[in-house]
């Protein structure tokens, strides 16, 4: 029973996809709707197979930026959210300069920061690790005070060690909260990562949207944007795969 409503849940949203883009094909059809307008499916989904190795080479260059960001601006959150959530004087010190830095511009950050850093592959990990870090950090926080306080006093009782206290129901009892952050902001990273690289890269996806911009190839645009959305969508499906994997009693 749960392997059938495993592929329901597959299954519907792609069905309701492809009828997306049969409608979406008669209408342009239909319509005579002008190629550098608006694409038919058929003629993006042809770019693709033409240009499939062009868009995973530099599909694959993307999603290592974002993996990199990822990581770099989750663990630093994850931190900070266990510090705020246990130390009083924590949350006192460090929130309002994390809240801060939050309301900074942070796409409008990347020139300042192909300033100071040149045109490398920093200036897109450090972007993606800022807007990865608050969401992660403020779902962390939530999830870390959910806590029952007499699991603390059970604990002390018992005299478990600061890591035991951690491993045994800290961390799984916020673990539900923080992967619900994975899930937000791996799919933001593929947005900002292809942005960053508008501006500075040689290589990945927001590249080739310059390129496809200078020659007019709307139907390679469309066929960009279908790779991103499909890194996205794959990117949140691992995440909830290793929660499912990680944290099986929440499944239960």
């Amino acid at each position: 029973m749960t392997q059938i409503s495993m592929l329901r849940r597959v299954a519907e949203p792609a069905l309701w996809f492809v009828g997306l883009l049969v409608v979406w094909e008669i209408l342009v059809r239909g319509f005579a709707v002008p190629t550098f307008i608006l694409p038919a499916p058929s003629q993006f989904l042809t770019q693709m197979v033409v240009d499939y190795q062009r868009l995973a080479q530099h599909g694959w260059a993307t999603t290592q930026m974002i993996l990199i960001g990822f990581v770099a601006g989750a663990v630093p959150g994850l931190i900070l959210a266990y510090l705020i959530a246990r130390f009083r004087l924590a949350e006192q010190i460090l929130y309002p300069v994390v809240v801060f830095i939050q309301g900074l511009p942070k796409i409008t950050l990347a020139p300042l920061l192909l300033v100071w850093f040149g045109f490398s592959d920093f200036p897109k990990i450090l972007l993606t690790a800022l807007i990865t870090f608050f969401p992660v950090l403020v779902d962390a926080v939530t999830g870390f005070r959910s806590i029952d306080k007499r699991q603390y006093y059970l604990s002390r009782s018992m005299g478990a060690s600061w890591w035991q206290t951690f491993s045994k129901f800290e961390l799984p009892t916020a673990a539900p909260y923080i992967f619900s952050g994975f899930r937000i902001t791996v799919v933001v990273a593929v947005t900002v990562v292809i942005v960053v690289e508008w501006l500075n890269s040689q290589t990945g996806l927001g590249y080739l949207v310059l390129r496809a911009m200078d020659s007019s190839n709307t139907p390679l645009l469309f066929a960009i944007l279908f790779v991103g959305s499909m890194i996205g969508v794959a990117l949140s499906a691992c995440v909830t795969l290793a929660e499912r994997l990680l944290l099986p009693w929440k499944q239960a």
